[in-house]
This record gives structure tokens, sequence and C-alpha cells, in this order.
């Protein structure tokens, strides 16, 4: 069992988010991806989750690589960017 928080000898643990896994570059880079493009039309997270539909802490932690998130929510954030989902994948 993986514990959070605090470890025995008084050092943090890193929280869940912060855990690295296997998919963690690729997490990353889809997530500078959608935070370029969002910037690139001068939208803040906040117009883009509006516009997609989607939570704004949702879309935080997507564009800081936390999260796998699913091709549902690709889809609804390249639609609130207006773009194709393949460039999502462009990095």
């Amino acid at each position: 069992m993986v514990k959070y928080g605090k470890s025995s000898n008084n050092e943090r643990m890193p929280s869940r988010y912060q855990q690295k896994n296997e998919y963690q570059r690729e997490r990353e880079q889809l997530g500078q991806t959608i935070k370029r493009l969002r910037n690139e039309r001068k939208m803040t997270q906040e117009d883009l989750a509006d516009e997609a539909d989607i939570n704004v802490s949702y879309l935080a932690k997507i564009e800081n690589g936390y999260v796998n998130t699913s091709i549902r929510y690709l889809i609804k954030i390249s639609r609130g960017l207006k773009a194709k989902v393949q460039e999502l994948f462009e990095f």
C-alpha cells in the first residue's frame, strides 16, 4: 500500500499526482501542447474549461501531466480549442 503525506523520518513523500509512472513524459508533453495551443488562442484555463465543458481543476491536472485522461476529454479539449485531436499529439 502506498502512503501519502509524511514518512516516518519526517520527509515529505510525493503526492499521488507527483509520482512518476511509465507514461509521465508523454503526459507532460501532452499537457504542454494543450497549454501552448490554449495560450496561442489567448484563452485562460477557465475559458477552455467552459468551452470544453470540463472542470477547470481537471484541465489544470491534464496540463501539468498529473492525470491519465481519456479520449473523451481529449475530444472535448480539442473542440474547445477548435483544433483537431491530432494537433494535441504534435510534440
